[in-house]
């Protein structure tokens, strides 16, 4: 089932398909939903195995199959009320016109047994189509976080491996002495990053990082608030491109952040 703690690579394409026994399949899930590496991996192996399926001819009944299997049972239907007609009004019925009544009976029995049939196949395959398409849909959007999520791994390092990246370390002021706080920054990318430890705030309030330029007024650099338990976390943010920070600083300020400062400061460096 797994090798070295992973799915492995053989079983990936069978567990896409769903090719594995029920309680190996879900024993696979549950390890991919745990382990990130065998959920990006089962995602692509979803990928490929939608794209063959999408690959493949669509059998799908006529939309007219219904209307067109009831017109025949009432043609039969018709045809059995003429024979039995002379009965009804008093004539005798030999027994040829009798055996062809039983067989038309008959007749108009099974195909409406088989009408039946086909309408069942029909729905059980339309409800085939939805659950595969609803899982397509689920595969897609996972490839799509995987990567966004990829490309903003890779224009984080992007941003901290370049040479021209300032790194600026914030101090906590009398507002918040214990703060602390980190920016790294790139004037040629427009790029913040910054993390920091700070005290929860009051409701209806939010942190907002400011990039102090040489010349001007304060640049937004984004709203947060400090992750649960003190977890450090970072936070990015989009400034104009090569402007030149003097320093950063973060407030205080009413939920949903304002165009320019107004609160206390908790946190600032010079660059």
């Amino acid at each position: 089932m797994t090798n070295g703690g992973h799915i492995r690579e053989e079983d990936l394409p069978l567990l896409a398909a769903g090719a594995l026994p029920e309680e190996e399949c879900a024993a696979l899930r549950a390890h991919a939903a745990e382990c990130a590496e065998c959920a990006a991996r089962l995602a692509e192996a979803r990928g490929r195995a939608a794209m063959l399926a999408l690959a493949a001819p669509q059998e799908k009944p006529a939309a007219t199959i219904k209307a067109e299997l009831f017109a025949r049972i009432r043609a039969e239907r018709e045809k059995e009320e003429r024979y039995r007609w002379p009965v009804r009004h008093g004539a005798d019925e030999g027994p040829k016109d009798a055996g062809r009544t039983a067989r038309v009976g008959w007749w108009s029995w099974g195909l409406a047994a088989a009408a039946g049939l086909l309408l069942v196949m029909a729905g059980v395959e339309w409800r085939e189509s939805q659950r595969l398409s609803k899982e397509l849909e689920a595969a897609n959007h996972k490839i799509v976080d995987l990567t966004n999520e990829r490309q903003r791994t890779e224009m984080l390092m992007d941003v901290l491996a370049a040479p021209d990246t300032l790194s600026v370390k914030l101090a906590g002021t009398p507002e918040a002495e214990k703060a602390t706080g980190i920016v790294r920054y790139n004037a040629r990318k427009g790029m913040v990053l910054y993390t920091a430890v700070l005290p929860p705030l009051p409701a209806g309030k939010i942190y907002q990082m400011w990039l102090v330029p040489v010349a001007g007024a304060p640049i937004s650099a984004g709203i947060f608030a400090p992750g649960a338990h003190g977890m450090r976390q970072l936070w990015t943010a989009e400034v104009p491109l090569n402007s030149e920070a003097k320093a950063f600083a973060v407030t205080i300020e009413p939920a949903g952040g304002v165009p320019q400062p107004t609160g206390p400061k908790v946190l600032l460096g010079t660059s």
